[in-house]
């Protein structure tokens, strides 16, 4: 009998609710609830299956550990000062973005200077040593190989001299000073206008031209890097880096801890369904006492579960949608205005993608494109599903109370389902 009630909600709703009225249990509803968690989590999986984000290293939760254990790990030659009064060896002011976007590269960085000479050096050793939470040192090292980090990204500003370096290198260490990849950035470093911040996205790894070799040097270990310039004259030689990191590996939510994204829907997916269904019950129970008419929970309750079974047929309607979606690649800086919409679909800050560059604006309206057909149809759906609820919650007022007229019904339900709508927007889903 369970199964013909649920059944019988979706193509004959009268005659389920009178019957779950007259004898309600609860085993239907924990059906309906049970089933929305599990598909609604199978429907996050496929999609974050097809959602790749950019890795960083270091990585962005543990910037300010990276900040603090490297500071003492830059060392020059005795003519060189390496300075930056913000403590921000890494220099990660590009991560001011993670907070709240109002400068995707800051006003900070780190500053190596040399006094009438002709060549700077500045090594970062222990690059990716970080504090662990018991105050102890963790090292670890950069994979660049196939599957790993695919560039190095740098933001450079030539301050003096005036003239480009006769040579300059950039050399990637592998776990020791004789095992070495090194690379020539003369011709990068010449074409920078003076005195302005310029990128420079260095490929890295295998595939990557432009690299020597010494000794035995690995791609899937990088533990260490120097910067060199030289100069053709001697002079006064100031050179501003920042935003120095890894990039260009690409894997999904699922991929990087699948135990962990999986609780939070369970979490945020079981809150969901538990708080509509206790909310609507108790708003419809406390508008009909508001208006003194004699109500007993239980069956409002039961049959509200009931209802719910037409969110089980959005989250199957929605996992039919993931058929339309194709690979979609965040790169590292869309990554904080990423959020997730009531219904669980992604979405990006309009706010947010103004203060990107170009290329990740790009990026923005090219995953909206891509996303287009599967946004509408779970869009449609949350929609649809809360207005054909409506309906339900109407006919079971109508089951409970037949002579509360239908205008009543229709205002109770409405207001219950739009208050419940406006709380989930706005409170539930941004605890869960």
């Amino acid at each position: 009998m369970i199964g013909t009630d649920l059944l019988q909600v979706l193509y004959s709703p009268r005659k389920a609710f009178k019957r779950i009225i007259e004898n309600p249990k609860y085993l239907g509803a924990i059906i309906v609830v049970v089933l929305f968690i599990g598909l609604q989590i199978g429907f996050e999986y496929i999609q974050f299956s097809q959602t790749y984000t950019e890795q960083t290293q270091p990585q962005i939760t543990y910037l300010s550990d990276y900040t603090n254990a490297s500071s003492g790990y830059w060392i020059s030659d005795s003519n060189v000062n390496i300075t930056n009064n913000f403590n921000d060896y890494f220099n990660y002011t590009i991560y001011t973005a993670y907070g709240y976007y109002p400068n995707l590269f800051g006003n900070n960085s780190l500053q190596i200077s040399g006094v009438n000479t002709n060549n700077v050096q500045a090594a970062l050793t222990n690059m990716f040593s970080r504090n662990s939470n018991d105050g102890s040192i963790v090292t670890s090292s950069a994979d660049c190989s196939e599957v790993g980090f695919q560039n190095l990204s740098i933001t450079v500003k030539m301050m003096e001299p005036q003239t480009a370096p006769k040579n300059a290198t950039l050399t990637l260490y592998s776990l020791s000073d004789t095992n070495y990849f090194q690379y020539d950035l003369t011709s990068s470093l010449s074409n920078l206008a003076s005195g302005q911040w310029s990128n420079l996205t260095i490929p890295v790894g295998k595939s990557a031209s432009g690299w020597t070799t010494a000794g035995s040097p690995s791609w899937t270990n990088i533990t260490s890097l120097t910067l060199g310039a030289n100069y053709p004259e001697t002079s006064n030689i100031t050179i501003r880096v920042g935003a120095l990191f890894f990039r260009g590996q690409y894997q999904t939510p699922i991929q990087q801890d699948t135990n962990g994204v999986l609780l939070n829907f369970l979490q945020r997916f079981s809150l969901q369904i538990l708080f509509s269904w206790f909310l609507i019950t108790g708003l419809i129970y406390l508008l009909l006492k508001l208006m003194k008419t004699n109500i007993n929970w239980k069956p409002l309750f039961i049959a509200t579960g009931f209802a719910l079974l037409v969110l089980v047929i959005r989250a199957l309607v929605n996992i039919v949608a993931t058929l339309t979606l194709p690979a979609l690649y965040y790169t590292f800086d869309l990554l904080p205005g990423v959020g997730l919409t009531p219904w669980g679909t992604t979405f990006y800050s309009s706010q947010a993608a103004g203060t990107l560059f170009a290329d990740s604006q790009a990026a923005v309206a090219n995953i909206g494109a891509l996303s287009s057909t599967f946004n509408l149809v779970t869009a449609g759906m949350f929609v649809l599903s809360y207005v054909w609820l409506g309906a339900l919650a109407s006919l079971i007022l109508a089951a409970l109370i037949p002579e509360l007229s239908a205008p009543k019904r229709a205002a109770i339900s409405a207001v219950s389902i739009i208050v419940t709508v406006l709380v989930l927007i706005f409170f539930v889903v941004g605890v869960a």
